[in-house]
C-alpha cells in the first residue's frame, strides 16, 4: 500500500510551528537566570545563541531536501549513520532534552498563574499542568490547530508592543556595565539559551506535509530564526534598560519580565505580560511533551527502545507508555526546581544532538554528492564545521561553569550507551493486550497500462467490503481497469498541539480495521491501494482523482440525515468539483446485482448514466429494467415507445416499465424485486436538490435493495459559473 502525507502546510503554518516553539522559554522562563549569569549582556548572549543556531539551521534546511521524511534530526542522523550508536545517542538526547525542558515550562507556568492568582501555589500549579498535559495527550482529544496560530500571533503582537513602548521607558545607565561578568558570563548564558532556539527543528518533523518542502522549509527555518533573534534580543535589551539587572535575578524576583512590564504599563501591563507567559509556556510544554514522547515512540519502532514505548492504546489510539515515561521525567525536572541546572542539562543534550545533525550533513555530502539539492548550505564545509565547533564550544562553556549539570548529562548519556550495548540486543517486543501494529508495509503494484481507474475512498469498515467488491467486480470484467482504494487518515491543520500529534501518530503508527481490510486486496493485480495522511480529506482524494485516467469515483452512503449534513462536506464537494463520474453507493446485504432498475428520463444526464449502468450490467451479467413514471396515463404509450428504442442500445438484456403516479412510491414499491437501483443526478439543476433532496433521500432510505446515485461529469456544465447561471434560470422558471 502506498503511504504518504498530504502536503497542505504552507509557509505561514511552517513559520508558526517554529516561532511558536522558540519564542516562549527564553523570555518567559530563563530571563532571570540569563541576567544573573551575564547581566545586561544577556541580550548579547541571546543574540549570539541565535547566530549559533543559524549554522545548524542551515544544515537542517539542506537535510530536509535530502531526506524529506517526517522525523527531523533523529531521522537525519539515523539515515546518515546507518542507524548505529550515533543515531541512537542523537535520539536519546532529543528524547530526554525535550522532556527536561518541559520542567522549565511548567515552573514558568506556575509563576505566571501565581502572579495573577496569588492564592494558588506555584508548585501545585506546575504539577497540575504536567498531569493535565499528560492526560490530554493520552486522551488524544482533538483541538483546533488554528488556535495555536492565533496564540503565536498574539504573543508576537504583545512582545512587539512591549518593545515599541519599552524604548521610551529605558534608562541607558541601567545597561552599564554591559558585561559585569565578562565575556565568559555571556558565553555561559549563551550555552543554556541556545536550547531556546531548537524549535525550528520541529518544522522538519512535518516535512512530508509541507507544500514544496524543499523550498518552503529552508525559507521557514531561516526566516523564523531571524525573526526570533530580533524579538528575543530586543526584549532582553529593553528589559535590562527599564530596570537594573540586579533587580531581575531569581534571588530578587521570580517574574523579572513582568516587573519590567509593570514599569511600562502599570498593573495592566503586568497582567498582560503574565497572560502572555501563560499562553507561551502552555503552548511550549504541549509541543515539548509531544516531541519527547513521539521521539521515544519512533525509537521503539526502530527497535531502539523496549516495545512498551510504541504500544498504542486500543481506546485512545495514543502511545500511552511513552507519554507516561515522558511525564515522569518532567515531574522529576519540576521537583528539582533549579532552572539553571535543568536548562544546562537540557542544553547539553540539545547541543549534542544538533552537533550530530551537522555531522549527518557532512556524511550525506560524502555519500550522495550526486543528489540534486534544492537548497545547499552556503560555504560548505565551513558552515557545518562551524555548527559543530560552536556546539562543542558551548558544551565546553557549560561544562566549566556547571560541573554538576555536566556530570548529570554525561552520566545519562553513558547510561544510554550502556543500554545500547548491553540491554537493547536482549529486548523483546510486543506487550500483550495493547495494539502495537504499525501501518503495514504493503507492496505497491507497478502501474500497468490501464485506461480506466475506479477510485474508492474508504473510511467506514462497515461499508468498505461492499464498495471494494463492487469496484473489483467492474474491474475484473474489464482488462484495462484498475481499482484504487483510497484511505485518508485526517488530522488537524497544524502540528503545534499534543492532540494534533496524537492524531498524526495514530494514522502513521497504527493499523485500523479499514487498513487491515485493504491489505487483503493487495495481492490482486488490478487493485492498487493508496494510504494518505492528510489534514484535508477532500484535497487528498482529489489529488488521486486528478492524476488517474478516466476515473470513476465510488463513495459510500452516509446514512440518514444526508440531506441535512451533506452540503459543504466531502461528498458534496466531490459531486460538485471532481473531474470524474461520481457515484454514491448504498449496499444492502446482496452483493450480486443480477436485476438492475434504472429510472430513465432520456435527458442528457440519463444518457450519460446509462453508460455506467451498461458497464455494471456487463460486469454482473445482469438484466436491466428501464423505469419511467409519468404524470398522466395518456403519456404511457408514447413513453414506452421511447424506452424501447433506448433499451435496444444496452449490451445486456433490457426491458421497460412505464407507470403513472409518484416517483418515490413507485420506485420503493418495485425495489424489492431488484438487486440494485441506479439513479442519475443532474448537476446543472443543483446537487443540493437532486442528491440531498427529499425524493432521492427517501429512495435511498426506503428502497428494498442497494441504490447507486451517479453524477456524470460534464466538462462544460461542471464549471461553477455555468452552474450558477443554470441555477438562477431554474429559480426564475419556478417563480
Amino acid at each position: 500500500m502506498k503511504q504518504k502525507l498530504d502536503r497542505t502546510l504552507g509557509m505561514y503554518s511552517a513559520l508558526m510551528i517554529s516561532i511558536g516553539t522558540m519564542i516562549g522559554s527564553a523570555i518567559f522562563v530563563l530571563a532571570g537566570t540569563s541576567y544573573q549569569t551575564a547581566g545586561p549582556g544577556a541580550s548579547l548572549a541571546i543574540f549570539l545563541a541565535g547566530i549559533a543556531a543559524v549554522f545548524t539551521g542551515l544544515s537542517f534546511a539542506e537535510l530536509v531536501t535530502v531526506v524529506p521524511k517526517a522525523g527531523g534530526g533523529y531521522v537525519y542522523v539515523k539515515e546518515a549513520t546507518g542507524n548505529n550508536i550515533i543515531g541512537f545517542i542523537c535520539g536519546w538526547g532529543f528524547w530526554l532534552g525535550y522532556a527536561m525542558s518541559c520542567g522549565l515550562f511548567a515552573l514558568g507556568f506556575g509563576n505566571f498563574v501565581n502572579y495573577i492568582f496569588p492564592f494558588i501555589p506555584k508548585m501545585a500549579t506546575a504539577y497540575l499542568l504536567v498531569v493535565y498535559v499528560a492526560l490530554t495527550n493520552i486522551k488524544g482529544t482533538k483541538s483546533s490547530g488554528n488556535l495555536q496560530n492565533v496564540i503565536t500571533t498574539v504573543l508576537v503582537a504583545l512582545l512587539a508592543i512591549y518593545v515599541i513602548v519599552g524604548i521610551f521607558h529605558m534608562d541607558i545607565e541601567n545597561q552599564r556595565p554591559f558585561t559585569p561578568f565578562g565575556m565568559s558570563g555571556v558565553f555561559n548564558a549563551m550555552g543554556f539559551l541556545y536550547m531556546t532556539y531548537i524549535g525550528y527543528g520541529l518544522i522538519t518533523t512535518a516535512s512530508e506535509e509541507v507544500i514544496e518542502p524543499e523550498k518552503t522549509i529552508p525559507k521557514a527555518i531561516l526566516i523564523s530564526i531571524a525573526a526570533v533573534i530580533l524579538i528575543k534580543t530586543s526584549v532582553f535589551f529593553i528589559g535590562s534598560g527599564i530596570l537594573p539587572w540586579e533587580q531581575l535575578v531569581p534571588s530578587v524576583t521570580s517574574t523579572p519580565m513582568i516587573d519590567t512590564a509593570v514599569q511600562i504599563g502599570g498593573a495592566v501591563g503586568g497582567y498582560l505580560f503574565a497572560f502572555a507567559g501563560i499562553l507561551a509556556t502552555l503552548s511550549s510544554i504541549n509541543t515539548a511533551v509531544m516531541a519527547s514522547s513521539r521521539t521515544s515512540f519512533a525509537m521503539a519502532r526502530d527497535q531502539r527502545l523496549p516495545g512498551l514505548f510504541k504500544t498504542i492504546n486500543r481506546t485512545t489510539k495514543t502511545p500511552v507508555f511513552s507519554i507516561v515515561a515522558t511525564s515522569v521525567i518532567v515531574i522529576i525536572a519540576v521537583s528539582i526546581r533549579d532552572l539553571e541546572h535543568i536548562s544546562t542539562v537540557t542544553s547539553i543534550f540539545s547541543l549534542t544532538g544538533y552537533s550530530l545533525v551537522n555531522v549527518a550533513l557532512i556524511i550525506f555530502r560524502q555519500k550522495k554528492p550526486e543528489l540534486q539539492r534544492k537548497f545547499r548550505v552556503p560555504f560548505y564545509p565551513v558552515t557545518p564545521v562551524l555548527g559543530i565547533g560552536v556546539n562543542l564550544f558551548l558544551i565546553y562553556q557549560l561544562a566549566i561553569s556547571d560541573f554538576v549539570a555536566l556530570a548529570i548529562a554525561v552520566s545519562v548519556i553513558a547510561a544510554g550507551v550502556l543500554y545500547y550495548y548491553l540491554i537493547m540486543p536482549k529486548l523483546k517486543y510486543a506487550a500483550k493486550g495493547i495494539s502495537i501494529v504499525d501501518i503495514p508495509e504493503i507492496k505497491e503494484h507497478k502501474k500497468e497500462e490501464r485506461a480506466n481507474e475506479i477510485i474508492i475512498p474508504v473510511s467506514n469498515p462497515n461499508t468498505a467490503d461492499g464498495l471494494l467488491h463492487f469496484g473489483m467486480k467492474l474491474a475484473a470484467m474489464e482488462n484495462n481497469t484498475t481499482v484504487v482504494p483510497v484511505k485518508v487518515n485526517v488530522f488537524p491543520d497544524n502540528l503545534l498541539t499534543i492532540s494534533d500529534y496524537d492524531v498524526m501518530m495514530q494514522t502513521m503508527g497504527t493499523q485500523d480495521e479499514v487498513i487491515r481490510k485493504l491489505k487483503k486486496y493487495d495481492k490482486i493485480p488490478y487493485v492498487r491501494p493508496v494510504l494518505i495522511n492528510s489534514r484535508d480529506a477532500f484535497h487528498a482524494i482529489m489529488s488521486v482523482v486528478k492524476r488517474e485516467n478516466n476515473p470513476l469515483v465510488i463513495m459510500g452512503w452516509h446514512g440518514s440525515g444526508l440531506a441535512k449534513y451533506m452540503h459543504g462536506n466531502i461528498t458534496y464537494k466531490m459531486l460538485q468539483e471532481a473531474p470524474a463520474d461520481v457515484g454514491i453507493l448504498k449496499v444492502n446485504q446482496k452483493k450480486e446485482f443480477k436485476k438492475i432498475l434504472f429510472p430513465y428520463g432520456g435527458g442528457r444526464y440519463s444518457k450519460m448514466t446509462a453508460k455506467v449502468v451498461n458497464r455494471i450490467a456487463k460486469a454482473y451479467d445482469a438484466h436491466i429494467t428501464l423505469l419511467n413514471v409519468v404524470d398522466r396515463e395518456e403519456d404511457i404509450q408514447e413513453t414506452e415507445e421511447f424506452l424501447r428504442s433506448s433499451a435496444a442500445k444496452f449490451d445486456q438484456p433490457a426491458k421497460i416499465m412505464v407507470c403513472s403516479g409518484a416517483l418515490v412510491e413507485k420506485v420503493v414499491e418495485v425495489s424489492k424485486k431488484y438487486d440494485l437501483i441506479v439513479m442519475g443526478a443532474s448537476l446543472d439543476w443543483g446537487i443540493q436538490e437532486m442528491i440531498t433532496g427529499k425524493r432521492t433521500d427517501r429512495i435511498m432510505e426506503q428502497a428494498g435493495c442497494s441504490v447507486l446515485i451517479i453524477k456524470s461529469y460534464d466538462l462544460f456544465l461542471q464549471r461553477s459559473k455555468v452552474r450558477g447561471v443554470l441555477h438562477r434560470t431554474r429559480r426564475a422558471i419556478h417563480q
